[in-house]
């Protein structure tokens, strides 16, 4: 008898460890990293200062993510955008087309549609960072704010060990500068705009 409970002991303490190595096991496979080489195009949506002097901002950057566990993870993405063009002297002032730093942070969610598809969600905060320079060689004008983002990667692998892929990104990004007037609807076009930003993505995972 005291035989029999000693096994049964001894195999109760062996499958514990075993699923506790198993479940770490599983942990460790769950555990994902990629980097992102990109390439994007932003351009401002709807009555706003940004839509009516910029044509459009491209740029490139990089960023990097993480999945964590069961499809979610995290991410942040740098990107150096240009201005294409000044529209409207008159609105924008004595000032250059702009450069912008823009940093975006994110956690997302990873959907598998075939062994090659998948779609990401996401939703994070970003950061802007535009430096416009005066005509008159005087010095820069520098403005800092940020917002919101949300939208979705499409993802497909591109060679067989699953480490390569092409991403497709598109979001929304909430612009809102610190700019006060005492008309709400001039602080608000010039404050607050709504930025349509488009990616492609070379994807190495490791």
């Amino acid at each position: 008898m005291r035989k029999l409970l000693l096994l049964i002991f001894l195999a109760i303490g062996f499958l514990k460890i075993q699923a506790q190595k198993r479940k770490h096991y599983n942990w460790q496979e769950d555990v994902k990293f990629s980097v992102d080489p990109h390439v994007k195009f932003m351009t401002a949506l709807g009555n706003n200062f940004l839509k009516d002097v910029f044509g459009y901002f491209y740029g490139f950057g990089i960023g990097g993510n993480v999945k964590i566990y069961k499809n979610f993870g995290m991410g942040i993405e740098y990107t150096y955008f240009l201005a294409n063009d000044v529209k409207n002297l008159e609105k924008f002032g004595n000032l250059g087309a702009p450069s912008m730093n823009n940093f975006d942070g994110y956690i997302f969610h990873e959907d598998k549609i075939t062994d090659d598809f998948f779609i990401e969600e996401l939703v994070g905060y970003s950061t802007y960072r535009m430096k416009s320079p005066f005509l008159d060689n005087s010095g820069d004008f520098r403005e800092g704010n940020g917002g919101l983002n949300f939208g979705a990667k499409a993802i497909y692998t591109i060679d067989n060990e699953g480490f390569q892929q092409v991403v497709f990104g598109t979001r929304l990004n909430f612009y809102n500068a610190k700019i006060g007037n005492q008309n709400p609807d001039i602080e608000k076009y010039y404050s607050k705009a709504i930025l349509l930003n488009l990616s492609l993505a070379y994807r190495f995972t490791f």
